[in-house]
Order: structure tokens, then sequence, then C-alpha cells
């Protein structure tokens, strides 16, 4: 599924549960919580990214640097349906660009290269769940989950490359709510990457193809809090942390793209509007 097709989806599944929403009931009541997670919000980003490219012989190339961006969310609870209470529903997206310092070579040529490259990445997840209720101002939210995420690389002018995947999984977040106004979270996602692939465009080769990867795994894990201003207006950020894998693979005329390993520290502050 490409990103387009992602969004489209996302955005859909917004919209019907957006028009369902009359029909919640227990919709906020007194419960922190289920308000702070009835909300739109944007936010501005930034995330230091490391990469790491796995190669028998040096020189392996390396990415380091913090790219500046933005997200946007949606999310829904409530008593949507008669037997499930606090069906959760949510949907994120971020994006993030910048220039980041490159350290690399050529195999075979000695010395290394220190250079930047350009850093574009789109990251686009649906997650869907149920709220159990731990106590009082305490809440579980185990879900499932499905995205994509892509990664436009640009070495030069005349070397780009393109990465996407699939992301499927699961996950759970749990909440507190310190009083009325103040809710704080910590979550963890399992993800698999299926379908993952990166496509080259280099001036000199033009036939490479495309080096398909094998499933492959992404861990997450962050913290975060919302606030209530005033009336419907909140404000909420966190930290996160993301590590994955490209298992890497092989292009035409024996080339190949080498497994790596890529973590990602995020933070995030933003404004919602909760409904």
């Amino acid at each position: 599924m490409s990103f387009r097709k992602s969004l489209w989806l996302t955005v859909t599944v917004c919209a019907a549960l957006s028009s369902t929403s009359a029909l919640a009931t227990n919709y906020h009541g007194n419960n922190s919580i289920v308000v702070a997670n009835n909300e739109a919000g944007v936010a501005a980003t930034g995330t230091l990214m490391n990469y790491l490219e796995n190669l028998p012989t040096s020189p392996s190339d390396s990415e380091t640097g913090w790219m500046p961006g933005f997200s946007a969310k949606y999310s829904l609870m409530g008593d949507y349906f008669p037997a499930v209470e606090n069906l959760y529903f949510s949907v994120n997206y971020q994006f993030s660009s910048g220039n980041i310092a490159y350290k690399g070579g050529y195999i075979g040529t000695p010395g290394v290269l220190d250079s930047t490259t350009g850093e574009t990445t789109n990251r686009v997840v649906a997650r869907i769940g149920k709220a159990f209720s731990l106590s009082r101002n305490i809440m579980l939210t185990p879900y499932i989950a499905g995205g994509y995420q892509g990664w436009n690389r640009k070495l030069s002018s005349s070397e780009v490359e393109d990465y996407s995947a699939e992301l499927a999984g699961i996950g759970a977040k749990l909440q507190y709510a310190l009083n009325r106004r103040m809710v704080f979270g910590v979550g963890a996602e399992w993800l698999a990457i299926l379908g993952g692939s990166m496509t080259p465009h280099i001036a000199q080769f033009r036939d490479l193809g495309v080096a398909g990867f094998d499933v492959s795994g992404e861990e997450k894990v962050g913290f975060n809090a919302d606030y209530r201003i005033s009336g419907p207006f909140h404000i909420y950020g966190g930290v996160n942390y993301t590590h994955f894998n490209y298992t890497g693979g092989l292009l035409n005329g024996g080339f190949f793209e080498p497994s790596s390993a890529t973590n990602l520290l995020g933070m995030n502050l933003g404004l919602a509007y909760a409904f």
C-alpha cells in the first residue's frame, strides 16, 4: 500500500468515526483521560536520527543529526457499540526534513567522506483498541496498529534513495490523570516492517531495480503529557524513542543494499482541540 493510499484510508476512517461520535454514550463525563483521548492536534517536532549500515568491510555509512518537522493527530474514545465500552481509535502523521551529517565512502577507496545528506521522512500510523479502567484515574489501552513509513535520502543531486515499508503490530498505553486538567501517559509499541524496499536513483546507474527487504521489527517507547488550558483547548507534548532494522536486499548488476539499523529520538509540543 502506498503512502497516498494509506493516508486516504486513515482520513476516511476518521471521517466515518467522527460522523458517529454523537452516538457515543458516557462520551466525556468526568473522566479526564477520556477527555484527553478525544481531540485533534498539531505539534512541532524534532527528531534526532542515527543511521548505520552493516557492512562486512569498511567504510560503513553512518548519518546523525536533527530533523525539524511537524505532526498531526486525531483520536477518539467512547462507547460506540453497546458491547464495547471505551473503544479507542487514533491516527498520527509525522513529517520530518533536514540536512544531517554523513560519514562514509566507497568500498575499496581509502579515506572517509564527510558530507551532509538531505533527509525527508513521512510516517502515518492508525491504532484501534479498547481502554480498561484500572482505578478512578488510571486507564490501560491495548491496541492493534498499522501504517506506513517512507524515507527519502538525498546523498547528492545525482544520488537519491527512496525507502518505504508498511507497518503492522500491537501496542499499549497506560495513562494517569493527576487531576482534572493534567494527564500523563507512557506507551510501548511493537511493529513488523512488511514489504520494505529501497529504490535507488543514481545518474550513472540507470537499471539498478529495487532492493526488497525481508520482514524485520520496529520497537517504540514514549512518554507524553496532556494539559487542558481552558475550555476545549489543550497543550500536549512528549518524548519517544524508536529503533528499527532494514534487512537489506539485492539490486541488479551485482549491487546490493546492506542491512542497517536506525535509532530515532523524537520530541513534540503542540496544541489540541478536545471535542
